[in-house]
């Protein structure tokens, strides 16, 4: 009885990935603007709730864009952590824009430092590197070989690297949802006439369906996926944009009400409609117990049961032109139809409410988009928790945005799901006491209900 029973609260421990709630909790955080003067604590301040659980922000390890280098972001992000004066978890996203293998062991043991270095400063990580690797607008883009072969070499590094402090840090798969692959009239797309070894072995990679070509009905997941020893957790990114692509201004211009269906298709695919949606079961895949095969050798390629984050969403509102030049005024679309916080709320309704989370109890955490920024043709607000202090568009366009957050705060009440960061001043808090569920702590189960039984 006793190897029943500790074997029972072994797999609990097995059950359980780094930094992953209890069941039923979620974990609310935003990635915020830091080169627009954003901080964490100022966006908690306009939240007016709670502290948010976690917070994002993005550096390129790699060194080609140094504005972002670790060595500027981490001492800056360190800093507005610990004003905060919680134990909110970092988020990094970590990209290597100048490629995998560029990538050094110094810059692999820098990194390993500064996770460190959060971790030892109170704050837990979620570390999303070399996110929407399926799409084609990185460089890195749409390599699956060079990317499995890098993550499984610098997340083995990691994990060693860090010590006891592993378990504090969670690594995050993290694709973009499925709708548009494979992406092809992107800069970074893959060269489908390359004819070089590495293409021709990325190309065998790509086909998933093995008919020779490379098009939206390959799987714009499984090429990618590390392994289920390699990965604590799967995340995705998913927006809403509008409801038709302009091709006349080749851009999304339109601010629309998303269907309440729209988010749940994106993320689990909705073959019926699979050109505007993705073909593909991101969550089924992943995160139920179904798990995911080979399509062709029948090989498993997970077991499922991986917790996931939301990794970055938002719903986007439409306010200018990029380029106004020959363009009507104002933007097409944009006018007496729908306010940003009628289609925000709607987006973010449609995820997080009990019902749409009962049937994927594997989502355990999601992170808003809080970023006011040009795409395409258009100017476009993403954000949920208000405008950064010193945005552009003055002080009604605040206003606007200040509807928004105030909106979230009203709807958040009733959100009991939801997780919180603690305040910890000069205390040290652990993120088990928030309802994580710590290997620490399960362990501890363990070994009290051995010496129980051995006493009988």
């Amino acid at each position: 009885m006793l190897w029943s029973v500790i074997a029972v609260a072994a797999a609990l421990v097995q059950a359980a990935a780094p930094l992953e709630p209890a069941d039923g909790k979620i974990f609310l955080g935003a990635w915020y603007d830091r080169n627009n003067s954003d901080t964490p604590n100022a966006i908690n301040q306009r939240f007016n709730y709670k502290p948010l659980s976690f917070f994002q922000t993005d550096i390129d390890m790699s060194g080609v864009k140094w504005w972002t280098a670790p060595e500027v972001v981490l001492p800056q992000f360190r800093q507005q952590l610990k004003d905060t004066k919680t134990d909110a978890f970092a988020m990094l996203t970590v990209y290597p824009f100048g490629g995998f293998d560029a990538i050094t062991e110094k810059q692999l043991a820098d990194m390993a430092t500064g996770l460190n270095n959060l971790v030892n400063d109170g704050h837990q990580v979620f570390f999303r590197f070399a996110s929407e690797m399926n799409g084609s607008w990185f460089q890195y883009g749409q390599d699956p070989i060079g990317f499995v072969n890098a993550w499984r070499k610098f997340v083995t590094y990691w994990r060693n690297a860090l010590g006891p402090n592993a378990s504090k840090v969670a690594f995050i798969w993290s694709p973009n949802s499925g709708n548009g692959y494979p992406f092809l009239k992107q800069e970074f797309s893959f060269n489908v006439s390359a004819t070089d070894a590495k293409s021709l072995a990325n190309f065998k990679a790509l086909d998933t369906n093995g008919d020779g070509v490379y098009d939206k009905l390959d799987d714009p997941y499984t090429p990618f996926y590390p392994g289920d020893d390699y990965v604590d957790w799967v995340g995705i990114s998913i927006y809403h944009y509008g409801s038709v692509y302009n091709d006349n201004f080749a851009s999304w211009i339109d601010n629309v009400i998303p269907d309440s269906s729209k988010f749940e298709k994106f993320l689990n695919g909705f073959p019926a409609q699979g050109n505007d949606y993705g073909y593909a079961p991101l969550y089924t895949y992943f995160s139920s117990p179904t798990g995911v095969k080979d399509p062709l050798t029948g090989a498993v390629l997970s077991k499922g049961g991986k917790p996931m984050i939301i990794s970055e969403t938002a719903a986007t509102y439409h306010f200018a032109w990029k380029d106004p030049v020959g363009k009507p005024t104002p933007v097409p679309d944009t006018v007496d139809t729908f306010t940003r916080l009628q289609i925000k709320q709607a987006w973010w309704r449609s995820f997080l409410n009990t019902e749409f989370l009962a049937k994927y109890p594997q989502i355990k955490a999601a992170s808003t988009f809080e970023f006011i920024k040009a795409e395409e043709a258009t100017w476009r607000d993403f954000t949920m928790f208000g405008a950064a202090p010193d945005t552009q568009g003055g002080p009604s366009f605040a206003a606007l945005d200040n509807d928004v957050v105030q909106g979230f705060a009203k709807d958040v009440q009733n959100m009991t799901f939801l997780a919180f960061a603690n305040v910890v001043g000069n205390a040290t808090i652990t993120k088990t006491t928030s309802g994580a569920v710590s290997t620490a702590s399960v362990t501890g189960i363990v070994m009290a209900l051995g010496a129980f039984f051995l006493s009988l």
